[in-house]
């Protein structure tokens, strides 16, 4: 695979597609608000700014952080929930912290949801989900937007949930992760992978990858990882 910055335009397009395909942008219908808009943890401060924003617009009436210090923290120095939150008061001071809720313990996807699940039931139990909390919007890099939306709707499936991530594109991302040492391309790919095992493990909601897009990210080489009790590698995927 070229790295990133030896990438052919045929390459850079094909790393865009992967791109927009996993940032999953399910948008929530103008005439609708949400319950809730959750913030997914990671070092991609636009996450918060962008879940500030959307409250602020009337589209949720209470902002959830999430996230520990994890793979995605980077050099946040402190939990990604804190980080979020104080990012929030520099950058958007009208939002009151009363609206917020932080859950800073979790590490990966699954805590964060299920985290933030035993934090409303034992803290705001009338707002907990299925109770008082029925719809929400999810925040999270887009790189990870798809694998985010598919773990909701496994874990909480009572719960609508609609994908709005920070507008961006590969290129924009490509620049916010180099400047952590961190690889976009490699990290779609391992986006790709996750998409493919991790329904098997009960984690996520199963979801075949359209051709288009294993067609893309073969071409920045990629190859689909055999699942459980699948010895052909191409198995997982939709071909055709």
């Amino acid at each position: 695979m070229n790295t990133p910055s030896l990438l052919t335009g045929e390459d850079l397009a094909a790393a865009g597609l992967l791109h927009a395909y996993l940032s999953a942008h399910r948008p929530l219908p103008e005439w609708m608000d949400a319950d809730a808009v959750i913030g997914f943890g990671h070092f991609d401060l636009r996450i918060a700014r962008r879940c500030a924003d959307l409250r602020s617009a009337g589209r949720a009436r209470l902002i959830v952080l999430t996230g520990g210090i994890g793979a995605g923290t980077a050099d946040l120095g402190m939990p990604e929930a804190d980080a979020f939150a104080a990012e929030i008061a520099r950058s958007r001071p009208g939002v009151a912290a009363s609206a917020i809720i932080r859950e800073n313990q979790s590490t990966n996807t699954s805590e964060n949801i299920r985290f933030t699940a035993d934090l409303l039931l034992r803290q705001h139990p009338q707002g907990a989900f299925g109770r008082g909390l029925h719809s929400a919007i999810l925040v999270a890099t887009p790189a990870r937007m798809r694998r985010v939306w598919l773990t909701f709707r496994e874990l909480v499936p009572e719960v609508e949930a609609w994908c709005m991530p920070p507008e961006s594109n590969y290129a924009t991302d490509e620049l916010l992760y180099r400047t952590k040492g961190q690889d976009l391309v490699a990290t779609l790919l391992g986006e790709l992978d996750r998409l493919v095992l991790y329904p098997d493990r009960g984690w996520i909601v199963r979801e075949d990858i359209p051709p288009h897009v294993a067609a893309a990210a073969a071409r920045l080489g990629w190859v689909a990882p055999a699942r459980a009790g699948h010895p052909n590698r191409s198995d997982p995927v939709t071909v055709g």
